[in-house]
């Protein structure tokens, strides 16, 4: 599904990745843990395109055969990736709806838009979201948990192929958690990739992922399964 190779990128001139490998099969669930600052979110950002990272030279981001370094984030998008911000920016004057609307819309353009709307407020209901909120400019004033279930909401709209969801559970109750990785698990694709990328491991029992990488200095230092977020725990990250 997508493979990474020896990834370094950096902002600003300042190197953050150093030569990142990682192999995500399609239809598996992946935690990215890691200390804060060490690069989880730039990685999930390099993935997705954004336009300040420089990728080095030699770095390889594979897509289901395709080179996914020259395309830009929108075209990378449109092929099935989907980033769900850490902490989203508002956005004056646009409301959820709109957002939802252009998102959709712009990727099937005979979606029916009453349809959307429908559909929209279907799934809204599910995430305890009000309608008096999709009317709101986008994330302002929202708290974490509301933009949570926001960028949830986008997602199962949108049916990515390979979802990445960064710090997912920050800002929300373990309730509101828990229903919030339910439902992706419900309306994302069966065969969809999914990477949350988080520093807790305690949003490991609400995922149940498949995998359980680590990363530290710009690196990814230990992979496998549940037993590696059991070490974390007993040890801290220090320990690795």
């Amino acid at each position: 599904m997508l493979t990474i190779k020896n990834l370094t990128a950096s902002i600003e001139g300042k190197q953050i990745l150093n030569g990142v490998s990682a192999t995500f099969e399609q239809g598996k669930t992946y935690a990215l843990l890691g200390p804060n600052g060490e690069g989880k979110s730039t990685l999930g950002n390099a993935i997705m395109g954004r336009p300040d990272i420089t990728v080095g030279d030699g770095s390889e981001i594979v897509f289901d055969g395709k080179d996914l370094t020259p395309l830009s984030a929108d075209e990378r998008a449109r092929l099935g990736i989907f980033l769900s911000f850490q902490n989203p920016l508002p956005i004056p004057g646009v409301s959820v709806m709109d957002l939802f609307r252009m998102a959709v819309l712009g990727k099937d353009k005979e979606m029916d838009a009453m349809k959307l709307h429908l559909r929209v407020r279907e799934l809204a209901q599910e995430l305890s979201i009000k309608d008096e909120l999709l009317k709101r400019s986008l994330y302002e004033g929202f708290s974490g948990g509301e933009k949570k279930k926001v960028e949830a909401l986008q997602a199962a709209l949108l049916e990515p192929r390979f979802a990445l969801f960064d710090e997912i559970d920050t800002g929300v109750d373990v309730d509101a958690l828990k229903a919030i990785v339910a439902f992706l698990k419900k309306h994302l694709p069966e065969d969809a990739t999914l990477l949350f990328i988080t520093h807790s491991h305690k949003l490991l029992s609400a995922i149940g992922p498949d995998a359980v990488l680590v990363m530290k200095g710009g690196k990814i230092v230990k992979s496998g399964g549940k037993e590696v977020a059991q070490e974390i725990e007993e040890q801290g990250f220090e320990a690795l």
